[in-house]
């Protein structure tokens, strides 16, 4: 038997592929940064367990009705939990507006006061 080249291990593979070969499965369609194919199994859509996962989500206008119908009806993205985020967005802005009136009335009313202007200079002169 040729040590360089053993024979390709046979057995079940993992991620819809045959059995058989390993190095016979087919490859990820999808590319590297460098603009190469990446290496690894494919699975039977086409792309490996890193670069081709589950459904990003609904398309049609079909499929987004029926998640917004069976979205969560309680916790953090729930109608309730939504409610409470906004209602405290809105106090916060709410408490930013009053805090910039509440500065410009302790503000002085004179055009100049407060500015270097009316204040002695006592940065040092050359002779």
């Amino acid at each position: 038997m040729n040590s360089e080249n053993p024979p390709p291990a046979l057995g079940r593979l993992r991620n819809g592929n045959p059995s058989g070969n390993p190095h016979a499965a087919p490859r990820c369609d999808a590319r590297n940064r460098a603009g190469e194919p990446c290496r690894a199994p494919a699975m039977a859509n086409g792309r490996c367990r890193l670069h081709g996962g589950n459904s990003t989500g609904p398309r049609t206008r079909e499929g987004l009705q029926r998640l917004r119908a069976a979205r969560t009806v309680h916790g953090f993205y729930g109608e309730e939990g939504r409610t409470f985020r906004h209602t405290v967005a809105a106090l916060f802005a709410q408490g930013r507006w009053l805090r910039l009136l509440a500065e410009l009335r302790k503000a002085p009313s004179a055009p100049n006061a407060g500015t270097r202007a009316d204040q002695p200079d006592d940065t040092p002169r050359l002779p």
